[in-house]
């Protein structure tokens, strides 16, 4: 169980490595490549992506990944999940395209982002392919085949990297990236069908795929993550849009290479706890003790190397910047250090709240996701049209520190709950 355990971290600890690599090496580029306008564009445009990537998700990759876990027929379950998978996606893709040019059009296209519509048009393509590969990655983590996840996530990002800068030599243009991405997210999407049909019978998943039962229990359990999702882009991206609307490109551009930074650095605190948490989804009386003692050995090797990362990011993250994206970009550094509580206090709930997940507790936290939204859009609104970048990194800090109470408060009340029922049985 040690050696599984162990195992499962350093898997997950290399695709995570591969993902910072990649995502930064092409950033990077981005950055030098295009200037601080086009590149302004890029981010403002990709954090709209990013959240309609969020709202791709739709819940349905977590809760795939719950109940593909809890199933004593796993290949049904997965078939149940990747039919109902591409219904959603299908039907997101088709609305996104839709309102594609609207959207452009109320939110700086054609004067203050020439590339916008088309890159909001690309987007459908975009979310659809990725909530694919989102949902491959969580399949692989829910049945603990973390070499196979290591594998998908390097094929994911060196086909980002690589596609997105051979097609910027081509064309000096956002739209060139977004294209590499689509390109990209196929390439991943071939890699993930030929793995699932050496692991799987066929038959038994196209008898998943057609069950509605099993469909229905993922979309049920499903519809509370929904919420989650929503959370999860207002945290991620819903500073660099609104800076993008009520700022200058200069403000936009720092700030999204520092959130960036802080963001992917919360990857190696995923590497850590996406080995185990899965581990710990069947809690009985026999086993309490142990999986008990496993949650707090990684809950507090979690707080160690995210003060670690901490540390680093006062020290270095000055001279990092300056000399790695380049001096028009070095005021990104200030707002670095302004986001380290933030990502102190990500690194945190993260863990928590996935253990909540496998708890079954997945519609309550859900509701206390709520007020991150309700707090980053409000505080957002208020600060960033006076002190921009430093409005959204207070923001940002602010929203997320209730939610991060909730999730220890509930772990504690599991546990506490658990040994009480144990001991009385």
């Amino acid at each position: 169980m040690k050696d599984t355990l162990f195992s499962n971290i350093l898997w997950s600890f290399a695709a995570k490595i591969f993902a910072m690599l990649f995502y930064f090496i092409a950033d990077v580029f981005y950055a030098r490549f295009l200037g601080v306008d086009k590149y302004a564009e890029w981010v403002f445009f990709f954090s709209i992506a990013n959240m309609a990537f969020c709202i791709g998700w739709f819940g349905i990759n977590i809760s795939s990944k719950v109940h593909i876990t809890k199933s004593e027929e796993r290949e049904k379950s997965f078939g149940a999940a990747i039919a109902v998978r591409m219904v959603i996606s299908s039907i997101l893709f088709g609305i996104m395209i839709i309102v594609a040019p609207f959207i452009a059009h109320k939110i700086g296209y054609p004067y203050t982002y020439p590339n916008l519509k088309n890159l909001m048009y690309i987007m459908g393509v975009m979310v659809f392919l990725n909530s694919l590969t989102e949902f491959f990655k969580h399949f692989y983590m829910g049945i603990q085949e973390f070499r196979k996840l290591c594998a998908i996530t390097f094929v994911e990002y060196f086909s980002y990297c690589f596609f997105s800068i051979v097609l910027l030599h081509v064309n000096s243009n956002p739209i060139s990236i977004a294209i590499g991405y689509c390109v990209a997210g196929i390439m991943t999407l071939l890699c993930n069908l030929l793995m699932i049909s050496k692991i799987y019978n066929l038959r038994l998943v196209r008898e998943g795929i057609v069950n509605i039962k099993l469909q229905q229990k993922i979309i049920k359990y499903a519809l509370p993550l929904v919420l989650t999702s929503l959370g999860g882009l207002v945290l991620m991206e819903m500073d660099t849009f609104m800076l993008g609307l009520f700022c200058q490109k200069e403000q936009v551009s720092i700030y999204s290479i520092a959130k960036q930074i802080v963001s992917k650095a919360t990857h190696v605190n995923m590497a850590i706890w996406t080995g185990t948490v899965a581990s710990l989804a069947m809690i009985t009386k026999e086993n309490f003790m142990d999986k008990k003692h496993k949650f707090k050995k990684v809950n507090w090797l979690n707080n160690i190397v995210s003060t670690g990362i901490c540390f680093c990011f006062a020290l270095f993250g000055k001279v990092a910047i300056k000399y790695i994206y380049g001096i028009e970009y070095s005021a990104a550094s200030r707002v670095l250090i302004l986001l380290i509580p933030y990502y102190f206090l990500y690194g945190i709930s993260s863990l928590y709240a996935n253990f909540l997940d496998f708890m079954g507790h997945a519609r309550i936290r859900a509701l206390w996701f709520i007020s991150v939204i309700a707090i980053n859009f409000s505080l957002n609104y208020l600060l960033i049209p006076q002190y921009g970048a430093t409005g959204a990194a207070v923001a940002t800090i602010t929203s997320i520190i209730p939610y991060t109470v909730y999730c220890m408060y509930d772990v504690h009340k599991i546990f506490k709950n658990k040994a009480i029922y144990f001991n009385n049985i």
